[in-house]
């Protein structure tokens, strides 16, 4: 079975959207069109009801979806463990997003690269949907997140706990949520928090999503945002952000998520790794930066 064909499967199913997997595997509607009745043709059913609201998986799309990542899991296996140079008996695929690297997952990769010397390691920083849609088609085997999505087949453990910070590029803030105040989304867990302190605040001219990016754009144009301490920290201790005294922080915790696609034995000396790191990264008490 042509893997590409696999590939396009999970991608439509992922988005729920021909047009949203054309434009994400960078080839035309009529392209993914064409590959998924190819499959349905080879496997004699429909696998997604078609409607103006989207696509949505059929009964038997849904039984083969699990089949679909583990040969996508299985084709890239082999086609990583024939290219592994002499001396490595195993591989992982790991990953985690931007704003982790390096405190956490820094320490995490050098760990396991002297626990694990006989498995090579695959590793890369990415934003969440785009990792979540990786575990999803079996490309990674663990990947580190602050918001995971809950998907069918996902194990998710809770690994440590950063915390939002409202920093700001001007030095002496007042903590009036003013003008120069940019809201980013970190998830539905800030939006409620955020809500219940400022229950009065206006909505906000600027509205982003733009993650690791954010303090860059907040020191060019003297703003003012929510951001994980992780992020923070380095900016502030060079003087570029500082701490917005006396304010709210809110809890922003990190996940590990992964699938089973890969032996359990292994994802379990990784995740032990993981356990060992977020214990050990290192964190300052906010009350005493600000």
């Amino acid at each position: 079975m042509d893997n590409v064909l696999i590939k396009t499967f999970l991608t439509v199913a992922g988005t729920e959207s021909f047009v949203e997997a054309a434009n994400r595997l960078f080839v035309t509607q009529s392209a993914v069109s064409l590959r998924v009745q190819k499959l349905e043709g080879e496997l004699g059913h429909r696998l997604f009801e078609r409607s103006k609201s989207g696509v949505k998986l059929t009964v038997n799309g849904e039984k083969f979806e699990r089949y679909a990542r583990s040969f996508l899991q299985l084709w890239d296996e082999a086609m990583y463990q024939i290219s592994l140079p002499d001396g490595f008996s195993n591989s992982l695929s790991l990953a985690c997003q931007d704003s982790l690297w390096p405190e956490l997952s820094a320490q995490w990769l050098i760990s396991l690269s002297k626990k694990m010397p006989s498995t090579a390691l695959n590793f890369q920083i990415g934003e969440p949907r785009n990792l979540s849609q990786m575990l999803l088609r079996g490309v990674l085997d663990v990947a580190v997140l602050y918001n995971p999505e809950m998907r069918q087949g996902f194990k998710v453990e809770h690994i440590m706990d950063d915390r939002l910070v409202l920093v700001s590029s001007v030095k002496d803030h007042g903590g009036v949520l003013g003008s120069d105040y940019v809201f980013h989304n970190w998830g539905p867990e800030f939006l409620m928090a955020h809500a219940r302190w400022y229950p009065d605040k206006k909505p906000p001219q600027m509205m982003v999503q733009i993650g690791a990016a954010l303090p860059k754009f907040l020191i060019a144009n003297g703003m003012t945002a929510y951001l994980p301490y992780r992020i923070a920290d380095d900016y502030v201790a060079a003087g570029k952000l500082h701490f917005v005294k006396d304010s709210p922080s809110f809890p922003f915790p990190a996940y590990a998520v992964w699938t089973e696609n890969k032996s359990a034995d292994l994802i379990m000396l990784a995740l032990d790794e993981l356990r060992v790191a977020a214990k050990n990264a290192p964190w300052i008490e906010l009350e005493n930066k600000k």
